[in-house]
């Protein structure tokens, strides 16, 4: 009766459909011999927890190097801000400003031997870095100023490249024991030297003062000023008359930039300038003792004349 049905039902229908149809009007406690997929659940992701840091830094994203400060380390799972620019312009430091975060003591950043031998300026002493107490100067991007005690600055050793300058400032505590610092890195294109193998051959000296790369480094005092950024000393020195000697050196800017910084430099420490010109001027010190002629036709190779105090 059931197949009477079903023919009746499906009319022209083939066999095979009314197999199928069959099939499909088993009474609903039949078991299905057929092979079935078992359902299962996607596993619901664990939300990794936000770090503290980027609310007390807002931006902030977790650390993995620092632009100019390359081999860097901070403390492990710390955070930085993206870099806020300024300086650049020409005969001038460029500074990328950060503020990194972390959770530690300020320690973990500045402190030294043997309590922190993991320390940020351990670290970068350990690669070549010097601990300095130099700077660009935050309203004149191409001097530099001296470093409080509350503002930590490392160089780089000064031969081949031009230095790069890397401070630390503003350490402040925050709650659950973060801490956060003001990190700049200062850093200054290498000059076009004249391209002459009697004057900047080999890897020029790259010089902060005229006397010595470093703050303390006052040989003779009456020299120890400060150079234009990126200044190489030439590796020949000489050529002068009796009683004199030229240095030739290799600065960034412009000839008038030099010469003002110069200018500006020898003043800070004591010398009298006299016959200013465009390229240059004489600069005396101790009533007349120290005398040293400068000339600057050319930024890539100008001269110093260093009289000896008669």
């Amino acid at each position: 009766m059931r197949h009477q049905f079903l023919r009746a039902l499906c009319g022209g229908c083939t066999l095979a459909a009314v197999v199928a149809l069959a099939a499909c009007s088993s009474p609903s406690g039949s078991t299905s011999t057929g092979n079935s997929a078992t359902a299962t659940t996607a596993p619901t992701a664990t939300a990794t927890p936000q770090s503290p840091c980027t609310q007390i830094v807002p931006g902030a994203t977790p650390f993995s190097s620092l632009s100019g400060a390359p081999g860097i380390q901070v403390p492990a799972g710390s955070y930085i801000s993206a870099g806020a620019s300024s300086g650049g312009g020409s005969g001038q430091y460029a500074i990328e400003t950060y503020t990194l975060c972390f959770q530690g003591a300020e320690s973990a950043i500045n402190g030294g031997p043997p309590a922190q031998q993991t320390s940020t300026f351990v670290q970068l002493e350990n690669n070549g870095w010097t601990l300095n107490n130099l700077f660009p100067d935050p309203s004149n991007f191409s001097y530099l100023d001296y470093c409080s005690n509350a503002h930590n600055c490392l160089n780089t050793s000064g031969s081949g490249a031009p230095f790069t300058f890397i401070g630390f400032n503003q350490y402040a505590s925050h709650a659950g024991g973060y801490t956060t610092v003001q990190i700049q890195v200062a850093t200054i294109a290498a000059p076009t030297c004249l391209n002459d193998p009697n004057y900047y051959s080999g890897t020029p000296k790259y010089t902060l003062y005229y006397d010595g790369n470093g703050a303390g480094n006052k040989g003779n005092p009456q020299n120890h000023f400060l150079m234009p950024p990126a200044t190489r000393v030439s590796t020949y020195q000489g050529g002068g008359t009796a009683g004199s000697t030229y240095v030739f050196y290799c600065s960034a800017g412009t000839q008038a930039s030099v010469v003002s910084f110069l200018s500006s430099a020898m003043q800070n420490i004591g010398w009298t300038i006299s016959n200013p010109s465009s390229n240059g001027f004489s600069a005396t010190e101790g009533g007349g003792v120290y005398r040293i002629d400068i000339s600057v036709q050319n930024p890539n190779n100008y001269y110093l004349r260093v009289f000896v105090p008669m």
